[in-house]
């Protein structure tokens, strides 16, 4: 039968491609810097809405001291009606009205004073999440570097691996490459494996006594196969 065991060493270094694949793309340093861009755009998030939350009580502290500067208008002008007028009722009117004006701009100090208070909190709150997102900027470009460090590790694997390929697919005949390329194409298990005493390393299914004995009397032109899984057999 051919001798198949330079395309054994070929099928492990494609295996050990596909693992390096794998492994690529499920890097522990893929995952902290997933995890650490996570936490910084939640911080962001975090920061933005007690932005808006300070501009929107900034500006409803200005409407506030825009609408106390009507009322001391007002006020002004009814004090100064009231210096003119004779009949009690017109200035008992007015006087309602001063009074209606007042308890108006008292709301709005009340109002302005827990709007104060409520944007000190919301700027030293502002201030901490800046602290914390540039805390965590650093940890995102840490981890970035980590995984750009490991991908580099990989590809520098996948290098020499891909050289090593190379070199065991040109001392092959190139009949045999296309089959076995046809054969790993079709299925996700090794296109070619060993036996250990009479198990396939592919299926991992025993060949009975019969089946071993037919795999030996092939033709020195022949291809073992698996008969449970069709992959070609090293003997």
């Amino acid at each position: 039968m051919v001798d198949l065991r330079p395309l054994l060493e070929l099928q492990k270094v494609d295996t050990a491609l596909s693992q390096l694949v794998h492994r690529k793309a499920n890097l522990d340093e893929r995952k902290v810097l997933a995890a650490e861009k996570a936490t910084l755009v939640s911080t962001e998030s975090e920061k933005l809405k007690v932005s808006n939350e300070l501009k929107s009580a900034k500006s409803e502290i200005a409407t506030l001291e825009t609408a106390n500067q009507k009322c001391e208008a007002q006020i002004l002008k009814y004090s100064q009606q009231l210096r003119t007028v004779i009949a009690p009722r017109e200035a008992e009117a007015l006087q309602h009205e001063i009074e209606t004006v007042r308890i108006e701009r008292s709301l709005n100090d009340d109002r302005e004073l827990l709007l104060l208070e409520t944007s000190d909190k919301l700027e030293v709150q502002l201030q901490q999440l800046g602290e914390k997102i540039r805390t965590q900027s650093i940890a995102v470009a840490s981890a970035t570097a980590a995984l750009n460090e490991a991908l580099k590790i990989c590809d520098g694997e996948t290098k020499s691996l891909d050289d090593k390929r190379l070199a065991l697919a040109n001392a092959i005949d190139v009949k045999l490459i296309k089959l076995y390329d046809v054969k790993r194409t079709k299925r996700a298990t090794p296109a070619v494996a060993d036996l250990h005493g009479s198990k396939c390393q592919s299926c991992h299914l025993d060949l009975s006594v019969v089946e071993l004995s037919a795999l030996k009397k092939l033709g020195s032109d022949e291809l073992a196969e698996c008969p449970n899984c069709d992959c070609y057999l090293v003997l």
